[in-house]
């Protein structure tokens, strides 16, 4: 079998559909999650450890993530070479995990032989996601690597991931919101408006909000990001958790507005982040321009 130029590799968090993942060859290091008396082993969406698994452990206690040892990088690095002559790593922010650093460590030290090149998105779930689904694209189509990592560097720099998380109750569970805060949130129905600033999850504020105004304020978000995108952006991601009715409304109404035909996915948010953003989140995944106001102005 005469192999690819470039093949693409990212971790778990990245929420891959599994038929992207399929077609486009796409190699997916596994994240651990570690709970007091068990640890699993996320592989992607659905592999390894399930919704249901991982909801059900959830809701008793908080879990912990874990990056697997240099061996299973080289595992998973040469798991893609044997499908291309080289590798491109694109992986979740380096502010949020350290799988970054030692996928650089392990190709510098372990594997100075092989063309391996490493990136990390500076986002993290479909952000990460619409970056990797777009390099596996040209990778599929026969690019080079020199090619592929130019459009990579690129796409980074422009790269967006935000939304509105509906449910707190796992913030405060993991120390990132005090029950205090919550307490007054719930009370007066403030959801927070969430992205990413220098590579970190930035919170740009609350609005007053039900299910109805946060599928409102999505859709003109999704409509704004339609129109911004950059031109080689094809795929408009939609994460959610455990909140397909609301994530499909707003995908009917986007096709609705959707002129130049902007590939949109609907994607449930992997086990790695759900954790974090508890359930009903809605979040966008695109390369292009982002403004807060998109979300944060409810008139």
């Amino acid at each position: 079998m005469n192999k690819r130029k470039v093949a693409i590799v990212t971790d778990a968090s990245g929420d891959i559909p599994p038929k992207l993942e399929e077609k486009y060859n796409i190699t997916i290091l596994p994240i651990l999650m570690n709970f007091e008396e068990e640890s699993f082993k996320s592989e992607g969406i659905e592999k390894g450890f399930t919704w249901d698994e991982f909801y059900k452990i959830a809701e008793k206690e908080v879990p912990s993530t874990g990056i697997p040892g240099p061996g299973v990088f080289m595992k998973t690095f040469n798991k893609a070479l044997e499908i291309a002559e080289s590798v491109i790593g694109i992986f979740i922010s380096n502010k949020l995990s350290g799988v970054y650093n030692t996928a650089t460590m392990v190709a510098k030290q372990h594997m100075p032989d092989n063309d391996i090149s490493i990136y990390h998105a500076g986002v993290n779930s479909v952000g990460v996601g619409v970056v990797v689904v777009e390099a596996a694209r040209l990778a599929a189509a026969g690019h080079t690597k020199a090619d592929v990592c130019k459009k990579v560097e690129n796409w980074i720099k422009k790269v967006n991931y935000a939304g509105i998380i509906n449910q707190l109750d796992n913030l405060v569970r993991t120390g990132r919101l005090s029950k205090t805060k919550k307490f007054f949130a719930n009370i007066l129905n403030y959801k927070p408006v969430l992205g990413f600033v220098d590579d970190e999850i930035h919170v740009y504020g609350n609005i007053k909000a039900d299910d109805a105004l946060i599928i409102k304020q999505m859709k003109k978000f999704g409509e704004q990001a339609l129109q911004n995108m950059v031109e080689d952006n094809n795929t408009l991601f939609l994460a959610h958790s455990r909140w397909p009715k609301a994530a499909e409304e707003i995908v009917a109404y986007l096709n609705t507005v959707n002129p130049e035909k902007k590939e949109i996915i609907i994607q449930e948010t992997g086990v790695i982040n759900a954790f974090y953003t508890g359930k009903k989140l809605l979040a966008f995944g695109y390369i292009g321009k982002f403004d807060s106001n998109w979300l944060m102005d409810t008139k």
